[in-house]
């Protein structure tokens, strides 16, 4: 079931209604119940099995690491029970995603979200074998982490310490926090109706006959995609936190302002920053610390030097990063290729740092404010563009082909001459993109400052005259009902991000 469903719209207030008339002991399990339901609508019975063994042997598991921890066993001992537990439920994941690929006459069903929790359950797991956490000793309240409905399509991923002691609180009704919770929720809706569902229209038109048009029109249809794919998984996630909010559990963010980035590592930073931080702590650190890099970082060391030698362990890890990451998205040449140009880019600005530094002092290009900064995020924006191709792209070969179009065949008099108009969107509905393009755009502006200060977007938005909040969520709720509800034709599609 996804948050664009209108069953969903009934759901979620069935589930609040339950949640909020148990007693106060009884409302986590009442979560759990509506958390298995919300899963069985998603993905039926199957798909419920699959999540319950996870739990299970995610459960067993980390007991197992427990009581060996506390009898001060050999740390041989306890990787065997979490290697296997690990490889079990990482092979799930690998056969449910990949197995059509590689066996296409498996036809195995697609488990909704499957990553988002195993990644989930992975980082438990790893907390407990590390001693940062004591292995929950109730399988219910295990099994409400995992499953926690908000988040179990589309993410964040929580770690155990950031959300249990919420979700296992049984909270009752708060205005206040109801109040931040429905406009979280509101402000999804719009970027999703409003900016990624209007601008999954001329990109789907573009890059499903990409030969079709000339290289203006493409890289028109990709920057919308970096639009329209912010949008769509900002929005759930936005919408994700919302809920969690009604119930009271507080869920990580998983976006700062990413177009606001002055570099690409700083990009990565702020998009999808869950996942970015269980890379780092419980892959990126591993590898970088491991025995092996740690030869071959002395080995570089004596032939290269000191500051050579020191980068090449930690280049060698972020490669592998960004090659987990790709793979993540979709076993393909184009995703491998996503992640070894991220991958590279981001080394070689390691590499090459001391340089740019120099250059930076020079030119004043990439300072910390002025022309210096918007001259950072715009080429960082720029390049984020042009990886999109590759994230885009129905194949490597496409990808290539539409930035051969890109740079030889630019023709940028499609943009005018009426081409537009045919991939399916009005001049009004384009208007309708562009206000709202503008308005995300203003919003990230004003929370990048608020950070800045000290603060958040929703505090200063709490904080604004009751007559400007209520025109602000007014506007922003006629442009969902407009381009939404009753839109003509207008058929939700699936988040994005669903898939994995």
């Amino acid at each position: 079931m996804s948050f664009a469903e209108p069953r969903f719209l009934l759901f979620l207030p069935a589930a609040l209604i339950c949640y909020f008339a148990s007693p106060k002991r009884v409302r986590p399990y009442t979560l759990l119940a509506a958390s298995l339901v919300f899963y069985w609508f998603a993905g039926g019975v199957f798909a419920l099995l699959v999540i319950s063994a996870t739990a299970v042997t995610v459960y067993l598991t980390a007991l197992r690491l427990g009581a060996l921890r506390r009898s001060d066993a050999p740390k041989r001992r306890r990787k065997a029970p979490l290697a296997a537990c690990l490889a079990l439920n990482f092979g799930l994941l690998f056969l449910f995603r990949y197995s059509g690929r590689l066996i296409p006459s498996l036809g195995l069903l697609l488990i909704p979200g499957i990553s988002f929790y195993t990644f989930q359950s992975a980082g438990y797991l790893i907390d407990a074998y590390r001693g940062k956490l004591e292995p929950e000793r109730n399988i219910l309240k295990l099994a409400l982490f995992i499953s926690f409905f908000p988040q179990l399509v589309i993410g964040p991923i929580s770690r155990h310490s950031q959300i249990a002691d919420d979700l296992f609180a049984g909270h009752g009704w708060n205005w206040e926090r109801a109040r931040g919770g429905i406009s979280r929720i509101i402000w999804g809706y719009f970027l999703k109706l409003v900016i990624a569902d209007y601008a999954a229209v001329p990109v789907n038109a573009v890059i499903s006959s990409y030969q079709n048009y000339g290289g203006a029109v493409i890289a028109f249809a990709v920057l919308l995609y970096s639009f329209q794919l912010y949008a769509d998984f900002a929005g759930g996630i936005s919408i994700a936190i919302g809920v969690g909010k009604l119930v009271g559990v507080t869920m990580p963010e998983n976006f700062a302002q990413p177009f606001f980035a002055r570099s690409l590592t700083d990009y990565w930073r702020r998009w999808h920053i869950t996942l970015g931080a269980w890379l780092r702590d419980y892959l990126f650190y591993s590898l970088a610390l491991s025995k092996p890099l740690g030869r071959l970082g002395r080995v570089t060391r004596r032939a290269f030097g000191a500051n050579l030698g020191k980068m090449i362990p930690a280049s060698v890890a972020t490669f592998a990063v960004y090659i987990v990451m790709a793979v993540w998205h979709g076993l393909s040449f184009k995703t491998l290729a996503y992640g070894l140009l991220n991958g590279g880019l981001i080394t070689l600005s390691l590499y090459f740092g001391p340089f740019w530094e120099k250059l930076r002092r020079v030119t004043k290009l990439d300072g910390g404010r002025g022309f210096g900064a918007v001259f950072a995020t715009v080429r960082t924006f720029v390049l984020v563009v042009f990886l999109r191709y590759f994230a885009r792209a129905v194949s490597l070969r496409a990808a290539l082909s539409m930035l051969k179009r890109t740079l030889l065949r630019f023709e940028p008099r499609a943009l005018l001459d009426g081409t537009l108009g045919t991939l399916g969107l009005t001049a009004g509905e384009y208007a309708t993109l562009a206000a709202a393009i503008v308005l995300l755009l203003a919003r990230d502006a004003v929370a990048e400052r608020a950070v800045k200060l000290g603060s958040n977007f929703e505090s200063r938005l709490a904080s604004a005259r009751p007559a400007a909040q209520f025109l602000l969520t007014a506007a922003v709720l006629a442009l969902i009902v407009y381009c939404g509800v009753y839109r003509e034709g207008y058929i939700a599609s699936q988040f994005i991000y669903a898939q994995y």
